[in-house]
C-alpha cells in the first residue's frame, strides 16, 4: 500500500520533469546531472598530505550513501580554496516507512530521506543528520514524493524570511509531485534541526524532523555531510577533534502510536488527511512509545550505544523533537552543559550535573568525561543512560523499554553487539522476545514464586479484591497487528 502510493508519486514527478513542467521553483532538474568540481582527483594532494584521520574523513565525505541516488548530496565548489567544499546541495524526498522500533512492534512513519534510486531508498527514522560548515552556501531541495503537502523549516539557523518554511506566512506548502529548494548561508556553528512545518502538531511527530549541525570553519575540513538517521558520528570535524575523542547525536522523540496507525490502516489520502488532521485530537494524545534515534530498548543497545574509553571527552548532541520535556540522566557520570540551542554557554555559566531537562525543540550539547576521577565519572563499566520520566522507561507500559541506552566502556561490549555486565548476556534475552512486550511473559522468573511459566496464572484466588473491584490504567491489547511491509515486499 505504502510502496504503491510512493511509486505513483515518483511516476508523477518523472512525468512532470520529462514534460518540462515549470512549477519546480527549486532548481533546474538538469542540475542533477551536474558533475561537481570537487572530486577525488581534485583532492588528491589534500588526501596525500593528510594523516589517517584526514584520509578517512575525506573518504567519508566522498563515499556514496548506500541506496541513495549518486547526486543525493552534491559537493560543488571550494570557493575559498581551503581544501573542502563550500557549496553543499542536499536532495531530499519524503518517504513513508514502517520500522520495527522494538521486538514485535512495527510502526509507520514519514521521514525525509536522501533521494533514492528507482528501486532503493536509504530512508529510516529519524530523518538524516545534515552537516555543513560555517560559511557554506547550502541548498536543500525537497522533492515531495508523498501524498500530502510538506515544507522544511530550518530551526534555529539564520535564513531569509522567504526560506523559513512556514505555510501561508513565508512559503506555500510543497504540494505532492512538486519540489522546492531552500537556500541559506550557514551561520554560527552549533546544533540545530529541521522539520516539516505543515500541520506541525502532527508531521514532526510522524518523523519529518532531523538534526542539522553547522561545524566551525577549518581548512581541509572534510567529513560526511549526510548521516542516515543519528548516532555515532565517525567522521568528526576538525574543530570537534580539537577537543573531543568521540561524538554522538542523540535524537529523542515519543509518539502516540494511535496516530501512526492511521496511515497504515487506511489507503485513501483524503481519509488519512481527515483522520490525522481533523479527527485526531493532539490535546488528548498520550505518548506510549519512547524513542532514541528511532528505536526503543532493547534495540537501542545495539543501535545507539555510547562507546568510550577511560580518560576521554565525548561530545553528546541532544535533540528533543517530541511533545514533552525529557530529563536525561547519565548513570555514573556528570556531563557538563557546553551549548544550548546552538549557542555556547559561557564558561562561568556551564553546569555539571547528572540530569538535564531538554524541552520540545531544544538542543543541548554535553561534554561527557570518562574515567575514574569520582567527580565526572565513577569508573569503567556499563552505565545506563535514560530519560528519568518514568513512562519513558517502558514500551507501552512494560519495563525495561523506551529510550534506554548505555555508556559502554572499552572491553565491555560483547561480540554480539550487546554490553557485557555482571549478570551476563542471558539477562538481555527476554527483552528480545516480542511476547515480553505483549504482556505474555512474567517480568520475574516464575521460580521465585515457586511455580513455572505454564502454571503461572493457575490457582489464583477467586474471591474479590479487598475493598471491592476498582479501575486502574490498563494496557491496550485489543488492536490487531497491522500488515508488515517487509513480508509484503518479500
Amino acid at each position: 500500500m505504502i510502496e504503491m502510493r510512493r511509486l505513483v508519486l515518483l511516476i508523477l514527478i518523472a512525468a512532470l520533469l520529462l514534460g518540462g513542467a515549470t512549477f519546480l521553483i527549486a532548481h533546474d532538474p538538469a542540475d542533477l546531472e551536474f558533475v561537481p568540481n570537487l572530486d577525488r582527483f581534485a583532492l588528491t594532494a589534500a588526501y596525500r598530505r593528510g594523516g589517517e584521520v584526514e584520509r578517512a574523513n575525506l573518504e567519508a565525505e566522498l563515499t556514496p550513501i548506500p541506496g541513495a541516488d549518486d547526486n543525493a548530496v552534491q559537493l560543488v565548489r571550494d570557493i575559498d580554496g581551503d581544501g573542502d567544499p563550500d557549496e553543499i546541495h542536499f536532495h531530499l524526498e519524503v518517504v513513508e516507512i514502517q520500522e520495527e522500533v522494538y521486538p514485535g512492534e512495527y510502526v509507520t512513519f514519514w521521514v525525509f530521506a536522501p533521494l533514492g534510486t528507482a528501486m532503493t531508498s536509504p530512508a529510516r527514522l529519524p530523518s538524516p543528520t545534515l552537516r555543513v560548515e560555517e560559511g557554506d552556501i547550502v541548498e536543500i531541495t525537497l522533492y515531495n514524493t508523498h501524498y500530502l503537502p510538506h515544507t522544511i523549516h530550518l530551526h534555529g539557523t539564520s535564513q531569509d524570511n522567504n526560506m523559513d518554511g512556514v505555510p501561508h506566512m513565508t512559503n506555500e506548502e510543497v504540494q505532492p509531485g512538486h519540489a522546492f529548494t531552500y537556500r541559506f548561508v550557514a551561520g554560527k556553528p552549533g546544533t540545530f534541526w529541521y522539520h516539516c512545518h505543515v500541520q506541525d502538531q502532527i508531521h514532526p511527530s510522524m518523523g519529518l524532523a532531523g538534526m542539522l549541525i553547522i561545524e566551525p570553519n577549518r581548512p581541509n575540513n572534510n567529513f560526511a555531510h549526510l548521516v542516515p538517521g543519528a548516532g555515532r558520528i565517525t567522521s568528526m570535524s576538525k574543530a570537534t577533534r580539537e577537543q573531543y575523542q568521540n561524538e554522538y547525536s542523540l535524537v529523542y522523540m515519543d509518539i502516540d502510536d494511535h496516530l501512526n496507525r492511521i496511515p497504515a490502516a487506511y489507503s485513501d489520502p483524503r481519509e488519512i488527511e481527515k483522520l490525522m488532521h481533523r479527527d485526531y485530537d493532539v490535546t488528548q494524545a498520550k505518548s506510549n512509545i519512547f524513542l532514541l534515534n528511532g528505536r526503543s530498548f532493547p534495540f537501542t543497545l545495539r543501535d545507539s550505544p555510547i562507546l568510550v574509553k577511560p580518560d576521554e571527552l565525548t561530545k553528546l548532541r541532544v535533540l528533543n523533537i517530541g511533545p514533552r520535556s525529557i530529563f536525561l540522566h547519565t548513570h555514573g557520570h556528570h556531563p557538563t552543559l557546553t551549548d544550548l540551542d546552538g549557542y555556547p554557554v559561557p564558561k562561568e555559566a556551564q553546569i555539571t550535573r547528572d540530569v538535564f531537562d531538554v524541552g520540545p525543540g531544544q538542543r543541548a550539547d554535553l561534554a561527557l568525561h570518562t574515567g575514574s576521577d569520582g567527580y565526572y565519572a565513577a569508573g569503567p563499566g556499563v552505565w545506563l543512560v535514560h530519560d528519568h520520566a518514568q513512562p519513558a522507561a517502558t514500551n507501552k507500559g512494560i519495563n525495561p523499554g523506551g529510550d534506554h541506552t548505555a555508556i559502554i566502556y572499552d572491553g565491555f561490549l560483547g561480540d554480539d553487539g550487546l554490553p557485557k555486565d555482571p549478570t551476563g548476556h542471558a539477562s538481555h534475552e527476554p527483552y528480545f522476545n516480542p511476547d515480553y512486550y505483549k504482556g505474555k511473559v512474567p517480568v520475574f522468573d516464575p521460580k521465585i514464586f515457586g511455580t513455572t511459566l505454564e502454571n503461572y496464572e493457575k490457582g489464583w484466588p477467586t474471591t474479590p479484591p479487598a475493598g471491592g473491584n476498582f479501575d486502574y490504567p490498563k494496557r491496550e491489547d485489543n488492536l490487531a497487528p497491522l500488515p508488515r511491509l517487509d513480508l509484503i515486499d518479500a
